[in-house]
């Protein structure tokens, strides 16, 4: 089994007005939402998601890196860019283990609504939930990405 598995690990799914979450255990074999952040500002958000890295006992993080659909990187990535190298400055502030992964997200958005569709709930209704299940989507991507790497 690849040793990159053996930690917990948090996912991001950052957004201008909430923010979704997830985590996996430390094998990676389960995945589940957390509740979103709302977004207020960059800093509350970064010592947010520290707050959560230590309480979860997270050492690793990734961040959904929303690139256009040719790859190239528009204002949405280079803000979650920004959020990384945020995050990595406190973490080692605070002499936080942490291995901060930014990770391309482009579909998950898509395939979480795809999955509502499937369990029957509109759009609408799961405004709560659609960026939690967006970040579940995109921690399952980089956990598969990982076991394929064995």
């Amino acid at each position: 089994m690849n040793s990159e598995i053996n930690y917990k690990t948090l996912a991001v799914d950052p957004g201008t007005k909430r923010v979704g979450l997830a985590i996996c255990d430390e094998l990676g074999l389960t995945t589940r939402m957390l509740p979103v952040l709302p977004y207020i500002h960059k800093s509350k958000l970064v010592n947010d998601l520290i707050e959560i890295l230590r309480q979860e006992n997270c050492f690793r993080i990734v961040i959904g890196l929303p690139l256009n659909m040719d790859g190239s990187t528009g204002e949405s990535a280079k803000r979650s860019e920004n959020l990384a190298k945020n995050l990595e400055k406190l973490a080692e502030q605070q002499n936080l283990l942490l291995k901060v992964i930014l990770w391309d997200e482009r579909l998950t958005s898509f395939e979480a609504e795809q999955r509502l569709k499937e369990m029957g709930i509109s759009k609408k209704n799961a405004k709560d939930k659609i960026d939690s299940l967006a970040a579940q989507v995109l921690l399952e991507d980089y956990l598969a990405q990982l076991k394929s790497l064995d």
